[in-house]
This record gives structure tokens, C-alpha cells and sequence, in this order.
């Protein structure tokens, strides 16, 4: 092979092997939902926030989600989704009516729907309880 067609197939390879790395990672932190963030609630000592996000996949794929996250640690996030760590979802966007710290290591989902509770992910992170509380419907 002449060291003229060499040097092109190498430099072929390489610029097609680092094009294949960058899309692999543009799949990686393409992120198919949308979030739009409705509210938070930090912790008594401002340590620990719970954020409720609304997030949009697409066409009739909605959903809530709430995330918990620590603020004096660091926060990183590939993409669109916010940092934390998600603990609980809700498909029919309808079970959040609030969220309330008891205490700084205590999160309580209230909701006040009959038909299910919000699906807790987790039960605990980072030292906090995560539990839901159903309360009666307010008039």
C-alpha cells in the first residue's frame, strides 16, 4: 500500500471513530422529556430540597415527578433532567397535593386521591425517610 493511501485510510478511521464517539454521547444526554418545574420545598435547615417537576415525553406522556437532592453536595445532570435523585412518580398527574418536611430527615408526600398513591422509587435517600400520607380532601 503506498504511505499515501495509508495515511488516508488511518485518517479515515480516526475521524470516523471520533464521529462515532460524539453521536454515541449525543444519544446518551438527548433527553426525550421536557421538565417544567411547578415547585419546591427546602428542608427546615435549607440542607435538602424536594423539587415537583412536570415532565412532557411526547405526545400523551405526562407525568409528575418529584426529586430530591441534596444542595451542599454537588450537582451534575446529563441533558434536560434536573438534578437529584427521583423518589416518586405520578403517572395521572393528580396525587401531589403537597409535599412537607417533618423535621430535617422526614419528606411526606400528602395526597388526597382515592384511587392510588403516588409511586414512591425510594424509600429513603441520603439519610431522608421518604413516605406518602393519604389526608382527607379539603372543601
Amino acid at each position: 500500500m503506498k504511505p499515501l493511501l495509508r495515511r488516508f485510510v488511518v485518517t479515515l478511521g480516526v475521524v470516523a471513530s471520533v464521529g462515532v464517539i460524539a453521536l454515541a454521547w449525543f444519544a446518551m444526554i438527548a433527553e426525550p422529556c421536557e421538565y417544567t418545574p411547578l415547585y419546591d420545598r427546602p428542608s427546615p435547615t435549607d440542607r435538602y430540597v424536594a423539587e415537583l417537576y412536570q415532565a412532557d415525553c411526547g405526545m400523551m406522556s405526562h407525568s409528575l415527578m418529584l426529586f430530591v437532592r441534596d444542595r451542599s453536595a454537588l450537582s451534575f445532570s446529563l441533558g434536560a433532567r434536573p438534578p437529584g435523585a427521583v423518589v416518586a412518580v405520578d403517572q395521572d398527574l393528580g396525587p401531589f397535593d403537597d409535599v412537607i418536611w417533618e423535621g430535617e430527615t422526614r419528606l411526606v408526600i400528602e395526597y388526597s386521591s382515592n384511587l392510588h398513591a403516588p409511586e414512591l422509587t425510594r424509600r429513603e435517600w441520603g439519610g431522608v425517610r421518604i413516605e406518602a400520607r393519604h389526608v382527607e380532601p379539603t372543601r
